[in-house]
């Protein structure tokens, strides 16, 4: 696919006009969008462990993932850390303004040199007091003299390749992973989303008794919502998907209740935020849904068997909140779909990963599921060019 032309939208609308104009189209025509044929796939998939071990290593330990928006790091002398498939990562933002990634290990012992986010001059770990500045290099080291055989050089933190996708943090957990060329395939659909100006507001996060694999699905198709979602969401989301795929990423989106109110109107006389909601979808397991008032990141990894995952959640206002009114606002949005996915889509995954352990041979995609077509062929391509 090539890049949407910023010429078809005006600056003041929230998403692109090409993909709110097809939204509309599969509304006025009652119809989505769908792949040519269906598909199954071996159970195995979600419960072999010689996969799983594969899946660790290519997937994740070779590759370049998305851990949150550049507006996390807004000024110099900021700080965050995010756990990356079970990896403690450091981004900082120091005093010359370049992001940076480290390994998030004192270089004596390996402790965490810091937790959560914030601002600071310095980063202590609690083991040692060995101190580190935030471009990496070792600040500080009580009784220094005890290492003098050690060059001081070679102890600041171990870097990790790191790159500003579009706004978003993209790292790679060793040093041949290169972020940049990772998403660059996907990088110019993402820059009307102002990830730069992103506000974080709150973080959910769940341990799942599912494979990873099944809890991304979840995130994937509107087929469910009618059903599954009957009570929360089936008068809200409607089932008139788009689907575009970017080499091993994916987008697609949905049209939600009021767009009845545009899709015969001219096109100029739409407003500025349409009701629709639009997701990327990154290799290998982020899921970022764009609605029309915030942004909301969803982290899917492996847990320490072929059935378990961690899924973090972290809303994000659109730009900097102005008033507690303001981000309370988007706070009970961020506990809203945390009621949804915790209460339904992720104990439905539950239940799918016991079918699989139980023995069904196979998981059907339909071609009204195009998304989850894609990503099962691509987890499966990279896994056997590996």
């Amino acid at each position: 696919m090539t890049a949407l032309n910023d010429d078809i939208r005006s600056t003041t609308e929230r998403f692109p006009r090409e993909l709110v104009r097809r939204l509309a189209r599969n509304y006025r025509d009652k119809t989505l969008e769908h792949a040519e044929h269906t598909m199954t796939e071996p159970a195995t998939v979600f419960t072999d462990p010689t996969r799983f071990e594969k899946e660790l290593e290519v997937l994740f330990r070779r590759g370049s993932h998305v851990v949150g928006w550049t507006g996390e790091l807004p000024r110099p002398g900021t700080f965050v850390t995010k756990s990356v498939a079970g990896h403690p990562v450091l981004v900082t933002r120091a005093d010359d303004g370049v992001l940076r990634a480290f390994k998030n290990a004192c270089t004596h012992r390996g402790a965490q040199v810091a937790d959560g986010c914030g601002e600071a001059r310095r980063l202590t770990c609690p083991y040692h007091a060995w101190s580190f500045a935030l471009d990496g290099s070792l600040a500080g080291q009580p009784d220094s003299y005890a290492f003098d055989e050690i060059d001081r050089m070679t102890l600041g933190l171990e870097p990790l390749p790191i790159a500003d996708v579009a706004g978003l943090i993209a790292v790679g957990l060793n040093d041949s992973a290169d972020p940049a060329a990772a998403f660059a395939d996907i990088e110019p659909e993402l820059r009307w989303c102002g990830y730069e100006n992103h506000e974080v507001v709150c973080h959910h996060t769940w341990n799942l008794r599912a494979n990873w694999k099944i809890a991304f699905d979840v995130n994937l198709e509107t087929y469910h919502v009618d059903y599954l979602h009957r009570e929360t969401l089936s008068d809200l989301v409607l089932h008139h998907p788009i689907f575009d795929s970017f080499g091993r990423h994916g987008r697609w989106g949905f049209p939600t209740t009021g767009i009845e109110k545009i899709a015969d109107v001219p096109e100029d006389q739409w407003p500025g935020v349409a009701p629709v909601s639009i997701v990327h979808t990154l290799f290998p397991s982020v899921v970022i849904l764009e609605t029309p008032v915030s942004s909301q990141m969803f982290r899917i990894y492996p847990g320490r068997t072929v059935g378990e995952c961690t899924v973090e959640l972290t809303e994000a206002s659109l730009k900097p909140t102005e008033s507690d009114e303001e981000r309370a606002a988007r706070k009970a949005g961020a506990d809203f779909a945390a009621l949804v996915v915790g209460k339904e889509d992720f104990p439905a995954a539950e239940q799918c990963q016991r079918g699989a352990e139980m023995g069904v041979k196979s998981f059907r995609f339909g071609t009204n599921e195009p998304m989850l077509q894609h990503w099962h062929r691509t987890w499966q391509s990279v896994l056997d060019a590996a």
